[in-house]
């Protein structure tokens, strides 16, 4: 029996786009596609780009126009407050969804009806063929595959939110104008008021990015890492989920052993020993991440990507570093501040309080 559509939420697909291209046409060549439809379309333009506009309208999808670009962030949720769906499904401009998206987020929300948010993940089948897209976009298919279900956290590339909740809730924070973890933020938090958020690994899209060495290492440490690092410890918080669980911070921390041991190996012939067992233990705590790069290129494949692995978890490790000292020596100015100020001020007065 089908199920009646009059009885299903109604869902707003939220697009966010900066400028046109062929990513774009992608993604809105596969969104004409959906089969059943999601109530509205929305395609929220950062920036003054009327080639994005005119696509979207050919398409038939609404569109608004922020010419002063203020970021991805404000665009989502200037996008959202459009929207007239009671759920809003949040959609990457650099993202194909498969026909039946929609049907799919209606079965994610039957299935977890205490949940205020979900989310899914990349596909096996990346767009880009390049050694360095095809390992990122796998790596995060992977990570999404075998986090938990019961989510601490939620990611806008593929993802659904109640649309009263997320207007509660303030929406993204508007400043992250570069896209970056404005996502991991909104989750954070969504579950500090006590939402629910649902990680559906079998609710996928297909990732049309190509990247570039420079590109992946810029953005794991500006874009992901670093910031990342800041919210986390103005939050106090570390989760042991998706890339901060156990293996990743062990495997990040044996990078750091291998690449001093190799760097002191030259004056202290044991360091080329201890290089050797770290790069051991870091196979053995990502064989299952390597065992499926096998599966889905083979072995050469697999090889070659474990040296981008090993600089992914340098990055990180280096960010986190980065974010810690930072987070330090603001800690410390301030500390100065206080004890410079005169007993007796008004500045001084207020401090404490």
């Amino acid at each position: 029996m089908k199920p009646d559509l009059r009885a299903l939420p109604l869902i707003s697909l939220v697009i966010p786009a900066h400028r046109a291209g062929p990513l774009l046409d992608g993604c809105f060549s596969a969104v004409a596609l959906l089969r059943p439809p999601p109530h509205e379309v929305i395609v929220a333009v950062d920036g003054a780009c009327p080639q994005v506009l005119a696509a979207a309208a050919a398409r038939g999808f609404q569109t608004i126009s922020l010419p002063d670009a203020p970021g991805v962030s404000a665009t989502r949720n200037a996008g959202a407050r459009c929207a007239t769906g009671s759920v809003l499904a949040f959609l990457d401009s650099d993202v194909a969804p498969p026909p039946h998206f929609i049907a799919q987020a209606h079965q994610i929300l039957a299935q977890n009806p205490q949940a205020q948010a979900a989310f899914g993940s990349y596909d096996a089948h990346p767009a880009a063929p390049s050694l360095v897209s095809r390992y990122r976009n796998l790596l995060h298919h992977h990570t999404h595959q075998r986090g938990q279900r019961e989510a601490q956290t939620f990611w806008a590339g593929c993802g659904l939110c109640d649309a009263a909740t997320f207007q509660a809730i303030g929406g993204f924070d508007e400043s992250y104008r570069q896209p970056s973890i404005e996502d991991i933020e909104l989750g954070y938090r969504l579950r500090r008021a006590g939402h629910r958020i649902a990680l559906d690994p079998s609710w996928q899209v297909r990732h049309l990015k190509a990247w570039r060495l420079s590109d992946l290492i810029l953005t794991d440490f500006f874009c992901r890492a670093l910031p990342w690092t800041l919210l986390l410890l103005r939050e106090g918080r570390l989760d042991n989920d998706l890339n901060l669980d156990t293996a990743s911070r062990l495997s990040a921390a044996l990078c750091l052993l291998i690449l001093a041991s190799l760097l002191l190996a030259p004056w202290f012939p044991l360091a080329g020993l201890s290089a050797l067992v770290g790069a051991a233990a870091l196979l053995f705590l990502n064989r299952a991440f390597y065992g499926f790069l096998r599966q889905r290129g083979g072995l050469a494949f697999a090889a070659a990507a474990i040296p981008l692995h090993a600089l992914y978890f340098l990055t990180a490790a280096t960010g986190y570093a980065v974010g810690w000292s930072l987070c330090q020596a603001r800690r410390g100015r301030r500390h100065f501040a206080h004890r410079r100020r005169k007993p007796g001020t008004p500045a001084a007065e207020g401090a404490g309080k």
